[in-house]
């Protein structure tokens, strides 16, 4: 079975800042991490995927990286050929294991978006070692 990390890939959209690079989520560190920020100047932000429907499955940790400000929670979506699979809020601290089937998928969209919290900080949602398995390449 083949597998890969989205830090691997080249998006084919991104609205807002991406970093591919290590993260630490409620605790653990996560050596290939898709993280995305965002805050009340920039409330959403989303990175798209090809899977060119060759994978079955998408795992990763969500969760705000250990480095965002004290208080914070985002909203995380996980939406495959526009359909939403997944969401959730989750608040600095905690994390959440995802796992969805995307057998058949050409598009996977990963995003964050502020809930509201000091308006002042930036805050950085993370899919830790955000990976897709199953796949032909």
């Amino acid at each position: 079975m083949q597998s890969h990390y989205l830090s691997e890939l080249d998006p084919l959209t991104a609205t807002g800042g991406i970093d591919t690079s290590a993260a630490e989520i409620n605790g653990t560190g996560f050596a290939r991490s898709v993280t995305l920020n965002c805050n009340a100047a920039g409330p959403v932000n989303s990175v798209e995927y090809n899977l060119g429907r060759h994978w079955t499955t998408f795992t990763a940790t969500a969760g705000l990286r250990d480095d965002s400000p004290t208080g914070g929670s985002l909203t995380f979506e996980a939406a495959v050929d526009g359909t939403r699979r997944y969401r959730e809020t989750i608040r600095l601290g905690a994390s959440r294991e995802v796992r969805l089937d995307i057998r058949n998928a050409l598009r996977l969209k990963l995003t964050v978006s502020y809930t509201g919290q000091d308006a002042t900080n930036v805050y950085y949602g993370s899919w830790g070692d955000a990976q897709i398995t199953g796949g032909k390449r």
